[in-house]
């Protein structure tokens, strides 16, 4: 089946919220319901739209209608634009000027998010920035959904979905270490050369187990045979978190370096060189969607956060 220009000029927006609805629903009498239209129109609606694409967009079973693998790439290319028109209507609405929605992790709100932002004159810019933290993979499943307009933080793409991977640009900003550390006044802090059993036994203060850097950290005390670490407090996606925590409870914590480089008390801490233990760098960049990355407010943040990282780079290495 050949793609049809004619009816792809006629396409309109309820041909692909059309998608969300057969997602979510499973059936077009309920689509129907939803848009307000009668069954033989969402059914056009539906035919217009595999002739469009030039193939087809779902599967018809006695149990309603399903999105072929197909149907589910359209519908993921076409979330972001949707959710991005939605957040643009509600700020018309509301008499706002338009609201960037960044995705990043903690460890990067102490120097090179501020520094890009610096950059952008946010003060006396017209734009709006809407900051959100959280775990790696729920910043970047919430880009593929289109409620971020981009994700600045850390992303291992071995654990990217596929179907998210292939939606995503991605520039590197920067490297980091994952370290552990303890209070200087710690019994391991006085080991001289620690191994990887003589972490084990004392009270750990850890990201969540839905956190990469601890799945990092838990698969490399595995492959060393050690027994595995006591998590005495987690924390949800904030490095400053834990080594607050970490210093008051006098417990060991694992972080990225460039946390502990910004924090306050970071003399007070000892970065413990575990010879038996590999922890892979933490690979820092910017990401978004093929269909934002055309938008100026995001090629303009993209551009501070590389100018941003550069600047920081050459501090650390100073």
């Amino acid at each position: 089946m050949a793609h049809s220009p004619l009816h792809y000029e006629r396409l309109r927006l309820r041909h692909l919220r059309l998608l969300q609805l057969i997602d979510e629903h499973g059936s077009l009498r309920s689509a129907a319901a939803e848009l307000n239209l009668t069954q033989p129109a969402v059914s056009q609606m539906l035919k217009d739209l595999e002739f469009a694409m030039g193939v087809p967009l779902v599967e018809r079973s006695v149990r309603g209608v399903v999105l072929t693998d197909t149907g589910l790439l359209a519908l993921r290319r076409s979330r972001s634009g949707l959710a991005t028109l939605d957040q643009l209507v509600r700020e018309l609405d509301a008499g706002q000027t338009l609201s960037l929605r960044i995705g990043t992790n903690s460890a990067l709100m102490y120097n090179i998010i501020p520094e890009a932002l610096r950059r952008l004159n946010v003060g006396q810019s017209e734009t709006r920035f809407q900051l959100k933290t959280g775990l790696v993979g729920d910043m970047v499943e919430a880009l593929s959904e289109g409620n971020l307009d981009c994700y600045v933080g850390r992303l291992d793409w071995d654990q990217v979905p596929t179907r998210i991977a292939r939606l995503l640009t991605y520039d590197p900003l920067l490297e980091t270490d994952l370290i552990l550390i303890c209070p200087t006044g710690h019994p391991v802090a006085r080991l001289d050369a620690p191994r990887a059993r003589d972490l084990v036994g004392w009270p750990w203060a850890m990201p969540s187990r839905e956190s990469n850097n601890r799945i990092v950290l838990e698969s490399a005390m595995r492959s060393t045979g050690a027994p595995e670490l006591t998590a005495a407090v987690e924390v949800s996606a904030d490095p400053n978190g834990l080594i607050n925590l970490a210093l008051a409870l006098g417990m060991l914590t694992c972080v990225p370096r460039v946390a502990l480089n910004e924090h306050a008390n970071a003399q007070d801490f000892k970065v413990l060189e575990v010879a038996d233990l590999a922890l892979p760098s933490i690979h820092i960049g910017f990401a978004t969607t093929a269909e934002l990355q055309q938008m100026p407010e995001v090629a303009d943040l993209r551009e501070a956060m590389l100018d941003a990282a550069k600047a920081w780079i050459a501090g650390s290495e100073g």
